[in-house]
């Protein structure tokens, strides 16, 4: 999904480097192709944490689908974008008092509370605000999909949703609510999963679940969320999600729910984030220079992690690039950025022909937990810009603040 070389020169050009760029017909392409995948009896919902810019969101609104948000500052910008209220939902660990009042204002399409104390706050609230409020209850099973690093799933405690336990006790006791109107469960347990039949399992595993806690305390299923975790593959040898297995175990779940009375009325939702703008992102660095240090061949960027995290978070590098056409058999290289610290390296071993200064480098698959994952402060280097592209047409999305500007909001003390 890589844009061709003359755009991101053009953009570089025009905005300067580092930048992020978004290939919109990317987005649009990988939305269709997930609704065909999940079919009609399942709803999308964008994860708006994987990238919640304001530009990607409009787009990715008017394709009708829906989004989670998680806190008040992502619910304003889905708002700002176009998408309803009603084809919002939120889900989020330690929402705050001004996030919860914000979501029940807005009155958007279903909260899901993260634990018995969240309920009571939500109650509060929506009592002083005389609402009625749809909610939700996270569920944190047993089990869940084993990942190879755990980011958001696997067994044991989590900050993540209610234990079965404390959720059975919350809808025994739930007249103690009576401006929330319980009628759904959400899980989401796992994150970047290739394996597609790992996560129809899991798609059967959690409305099974549901079904049962529905029945043995007689809730309406309004709504069961299934999360994310829709995978990406990042490095090479890395097979996509098959996305036609996916479909054909989803198609026998739907099945299964039109025989359900008890379904005929519930929201089915995944919650993709990466899946859907991953692979129409890319960061796009200038090279500074380049250097023998000890054997290893380093090629000095003037983009890092501060940028990009996700590479020294994750411990896994994005596939990088040369832009445009070089001389000379690809060599193996350290592509590091201008951090004084040695963890700021894009890639470690990657391979790309000789470049000199002036050159472009695109790190790829960075359109999800890119720029908004980044810490943009460190060493006070220039933030990159956001653009977006479609049908060939360059478009700015986020002009960065200058550090001159960043410095204007600092005080000096007494």
């Amino acid at each position: 999904m890589s844009l061709p070389s003359q755009v991101l020169e053009e953009i570089a050009e025009r905005f300067g480097t580092p930048f992020y760029v978004y290939d919109f017909d990317a987005v649009e392409a990988r939305v269709a192709a997930l609704g065909a995948t999940v079919g009609p009896r399942f709803e999308i919902a964008f994860a708006v944490k994987a990238n919640p810019s304001l530009g990607l969101l409009t787009v990715l609104g008017r394709t009708g689908i829906g989004a989670d948000v998680a806190s008040r500052g992502e619910l304003r910008t889905a708002r700002k974008a176009g998408l309803a209220a009603s084809r919002l939902l939120a889900t989020g660990p330690s929402k705050t008092d001004e996030d919860l009042d914000a979501m029940i204002r807005a009155g958007i399409g279903q909260i899901h509370a993260e634990g018995p104390e969240e309920l009571e706050r939500m109650e509060a609230i929506a009592a002083r605000l005389k609402r009625n409020v749809r909610v939700g209850l996270r569920l944190n099973p047993e089990w869940g999909i084993e990942e190879t690093r755990t980011i958001i799933g696997g067994p044991g405690a989590k900050k993540f949703g209610f234990d079965i336990p404390s959720a059975e006790r919350a809808l025994r006791t739930r007249d103690r609510f009576p401006h929330l109107a319980i009628g759904g469960f959400q899980v989401f347990n796992a994150s970047n999963v290739l394996d597609a039949g790992a996560l129809v399992e899991n798609t059967r595993r959690v409305l099974e679940l549901a079904v049962s806690l529905a029945r043995r305390h007689d809730v309406p299923l309004r709504v069961v969320d299934f999360g994310g975790g829709l995978g990406v593959p990042y490095q090479d040898g890395e097979k996509p999600l098959d996305l036609r297995r996916l479909g054909k175990g989803l198609a026998a779940i739907a099945r299964n729910v039109d025989r359900q009375p008890l379904l005929a009325e519930t929201r089915l939702v995944f919650e993709p984030g990466r899946f859907l703008v991953a692979q129409a992102g890319e960061y796009v660095v200038k090279v500074v220079g380049t250097k023998m240090s000890r054997g290893s061949f380093y090629v000095l960027v003037d983009g890092g992690i501060h940028h990009l995290v996700r590479p020294a978070l994750i411990g896994t590098p994005h596939r990088v690039r040369a832009v445009g056409p070089r001389p000379g058999a690809a060599r193996k290289c350290i592509v590091a950025g201008p951090l004084c610290t040695s963890i700021d390296v894009l890639h470690a071993s990657a391979r790309i022909p000789v470049p000199k200064r002036g050159d472009l480098i695109s790190v790829e698959n960075a359109g999800a937990y890119g720029y908004t994952e980044s810490m943009p402060l460190f060493l006070s280097h220039e933030w990159p810009a956001e653009v977006g592209v479609r049908d060939g047409r360059i478009a700015l999305l986020r002009r960065p603040p200058a550090v001159r500007d960043l410095l204007a909001r600092q005080l000096r003390p007494f």
